[in-house]
């Protein structure tokens, strides 16, 4: 832990400044609270999400949670204001805090207003100094969804001194592929079990289907570009202007993963067309109006791959590794992705064995399917149909996890 403790002494500065950062952009920041200082809290069930896509990731095992429990107090954490935002949203009977900065004295802090004998945490959010203190006083702690990969196994096996005692902490993994666990068994974890992806039981939310953005654009071709990432909003661009040459009725939604991009996006997207809207400011019966919609609004990715014919799924054209291709594959939408998948390798491999979505290795690729499923309605249906197939096949994981955890 030494080793660690040297190194959060020196990156300190920077944790300070994306505080501080925090603080500035999000007035509903509690900055206190992510330097240990928590009001005083009882809870039955502490679940630990990074940002939003974890809150959003852990939905239904909340619901089933709350049903088997209907009178235990939860909490949740996150870093990120933005996963604040969410857990209000999305569950507004949970206390949330934000998870104290992985510093000692901070998170001894936040502790010692905390009542709870049991911490989830969602994917591999492994904080030092937060596990250590957890494990000292009492709680029990799983790992749930957990994932590993390849690239973040070969890392942790680069600092083993630091990396192993670390993968000791925590009473179990539950993964979500064979992979995952067998990069945790190697890692030194204690109990390894492969429950599947808590992903695969999310539901599509009522008011997705209520709202059906799909039905209120008519007949035009929309595809969108879901979670992008600096370096892929200019790729889609590119790939949207040769598409209108086919197609003058094609309407790009460009949705970048952090809103802090939502601006630049615009600005880029209005060097390239004339006319380009933000969600925001853009009523829905409007969008037929313009080429490209910015997306920028928070929770409701869902909605945007409802209102499509094909779905891009971001962060996969640069390596950064992919967001859940799991989203537009329950709404049945023809799905691709690029070469950079390994955030979801197992999933996104059993969707193309299954034929239920498409890689593209580079930009070439990329416009040539869209171009091609934009002309052919059939194939689109035929993808949407296989992918709604492989989700409704793959879930039942929530179940699994909480017959694997003892909640009493």
């Amino acid at each position: 832990m030494w080793l660690y403790r040297l190194a959060l002494f020196f990156l300190t500065p920077l944790i300070l400044i994306k505080v501080r950062r925090f603080s500035q952009n999000y007035k509903h920041y509690r900055t206190r609270e992510a330097l240990g200082f928590w009001p005083m809290i009882k809870a039955d069930l502490w679940i630990h999400c990074a940002s939003v896509g974890e809150v959003l990731a852990v939905r239904p095992l909340v619901a089933q949670w709350c049903e088997k429990f209907p009178t235990q107090q939860l909490l949740i954490t996150t870093m990120t204001p933005t996963g604040a935002e969410q857990v209000k949203k999305t569950f507004p009977f949970a206390e949330h805090r934000y998870l104290p900065m992985d510093w000692r004295f901070s998170v001894k802090r936040a502790f010692s207003r905390l009542d709870c004998k049991h911490l989830l945490i969602v994917e591999t959010e492994l904080w030092p100094n937060l596990l250590v203190q957890a494990k000292r006083r009492g709680l029990r702690v799983d790992v749930v969804n957990a994932r590993l990969s390849e690239r973040s196994f070969l890392r942790y096996q680069k600092f083993s001194l630091i990396s192993r005692p670390l993968f000791q902490l925590p009473d179990s993994f539950l993964s979500h592929a064979q992979a995952d666990a067998e990069r945790f068994i190697a890692l030194g974890a204690k109990k390894v079990l492969v429950t599947g992806s808590i992903k695969f039981d999310l539901s599509v939310p009522d008011e997705v289907l209520q709202d059906n953005w799909y039905d209120q654009l008519g007949r035009r071709f929309v595809w969108v570009g879901g979670s992008t990432h600096q370096g892929e909003d200019e790729i889609l661009l590119r790939v949207h202007k040769a598409l209108l040459e086919k197609r003058s009725d094609a309407l790009l939604i460009l949705v970048p993963r952090h809103p802090e991009r939502f601006e630049a996006v615009y600005e880029l997207a209005r060097q390239q067309f004339d006319r380009v809207a933000l969600r925001g400011q853009t009523p829905l019966e409007s969008w037929c109006d313009f080429d490209v919609v910015i997306g920028d609004s928070m929770g409701e990715l869902m909605h945007y791959y409802q209102a499509s014919d094909l779905a891009f799924v971001g962060g996969s054209l640069i390596q950064r590794g992919g967001h859940n291709p799991i989203e537009p594959a329950l709404l049945g939408k023809a799905t691709l992705v690029g070469p950079f998948t390994f955030n979801f390798a197992d999933i996104t491999s059993q969707l193309l064995s299954a034929h239920a979505a498409i890689r593209c290795q580079d930009e070439t690729q990329l416009q040539g399917q869209v171009i091609s499923l934009a002309g052919n309605a059939s194939q689109r249906q035929r993808l949407g149909q296989l992918a709604l197939r492989f989700t409704e096949q793959n879930q039942g994981a929530v179940t699994r996890v909480l017959s694997e955890i003892d909640f009493h």
